[in-house]
């Protein structure tokens, strides 16, 4: 991976547009809360960040089968730029009001949609396929390092600069991104769309070709049924007991969801130092394992018997579940990691766009929940 310039174009670029969303992120929903006090403003404001992106995986991943990836990574990166730096002048001169920041959220989130199934799906077009397990944990050490700076960031940035610096540092991140992505050498050699039509036959054939693979319909459906239990759980139950049954203070709670970053950090060190030679499989079944016991032992630090045995909002409850967060991360990382990987190696370029929008939404909602946990936090 040392010498693979275009994969460090194209993950030192996803890194830095990441700290500046993660910066956006957390200013973004205390700005609209200080302007409007309102929880229903901001469900609005997260209906308007998710539904594009839901409406439009599907057509976006033919459009990534169909047109050069590397061009709709740069331009959506550059138009994300723009709409983003438009707001920081905007706030700037205090013209910025809730139906402006809906509009440029749904145009976002449309680029956002473009954005993903490309993205996904180029990575083991620039990547050998021996080399797939160590660049997918070092994107995702990227990632995960993102999650913790951008957040831990934004906070700081918004209460010393406003809402206008916050928006400036995004929208400068996202240029920097595109221009990083200008560097990449990348030929994809894909026919051309001649109508609208082709879209549409495009799409069909992408689910033709997954009906009839059943290894790539068992991963779906795997990817699919995790995220239909796990993200109501740690988007509504988790933030519920961790703030008004335990009562852990808002530093405390920000410490623990930033434990489970650190875990996933961790883990995808591990697979890229000790594990990118094993079977992505069995590496999938072992974090499986491990993740499930885990959230066994974190379901029963819930219960009533537990919570007053360690005392309530103690340092020996927040030590506890600390410590299974971490562990959690890590056993994730050997769950997501794989399951990235067994993506990337069965499915072929012509496709990947297609079959990754299934994925890609699933992987959209995990990050859409983890937000949402943090902004909907009772202060």
């Amino acid at each position: 991976m040392r010498d693979n310039r275009n994969f460090w174009l194209f993950a030192m670029g996803r890194f830095v547009s990441l700290v500046g969303s993660g910066v956006q992120d957390v200013a973004l929903p205390l700005f609209i809360l200080d302007l409007t006090g309102s929880g229903t403003i901001m469900g609005t404001f997260m209906i308007i960040s998710m539904l594009p992106r839901l409406l439009l995986y599907p057509i976006a991943g033919v459009l990534g089968d169909r047109i050069n990836r590397k061009w709709i990574m740069v331009w959506m990166d550059f138009g994300r730029g723009v709409v983003i730096l438009l707001l920081a002048l905007l706030a700037s001169k205090n013209l910025i009001t809730i139906p402006i920041l809906f509009g440029a959220q749904f145009v976002v989130s449309i680029m956002n949609a473009l954005f993903g199934p490309a993205t996904s799906a180029m990575l083991p077009d620039i990547v050998e396929k021996e080399e797939l397990m160590r660049a997918n944990s070092i994107l995702m050490s990227l990632n995960s390092t993102a999650y913790i700076v951008g957040p831990a960031l934004g906070g700081i940035i918004y209460g010393m600069g406003g809402i206008m610096i916050a928006f400036l540092i995004n929208g400068v991140s996202f240029i920097a991104s595109g221009v990083s992505e200008l560097f990449i050498r990348y030929e994809q050699k894909v026919e051309k769309i001649k109508n609208i039509g082709e879209v549409f036959e495009g799409l069909r054939d992408g689910l033709n070709y997954i009906r009839v693979r059943r290894g790539i319909l068992i991963l779906m459906g795997f990817a699919l049924v995790i995220n239909f239990f796990a993200a109501p759980i740690f988007a509504v139950l988790y933030p519920y007991v961790m703030r008004i049954v335990i009562k852990f203070t808002a530093e405390q709670y920000g410490l623990l969801e930033t434990s489970f970053m650190g875990g996933i950090l961790l883990g995808n060190i591990l697979i890229g130092a000790l594990f990118a030679k094993k079977k992505a499989e069995n590496l999938l079944v072992k974090g499986l394992i491990v993740e499930t016991i885990l959230l066994l032992i974190f379901a029963v630090l819930m219960l009533p018997q537990s919570i007053a045995f360690f005392l309530g909002p103690s340092w020996r409850m927040f030590g506890a579940i600390a410590l299974v967060s971490v562990l959690m991360g890590v056993s994730n990382a050997f769950v997501n990691t794989p399951l990235n990987v067994e993506f990337q190696q069965l499915v072929p370029t012509e496709y990947r766009a297609r079959v990754f929008f299934g994925f890609g939404s699933y992987e959209s909602g995990n990050n859409s929940h983890r937000l949402w946990c943090r902004w909907h936090t009772p202060r």
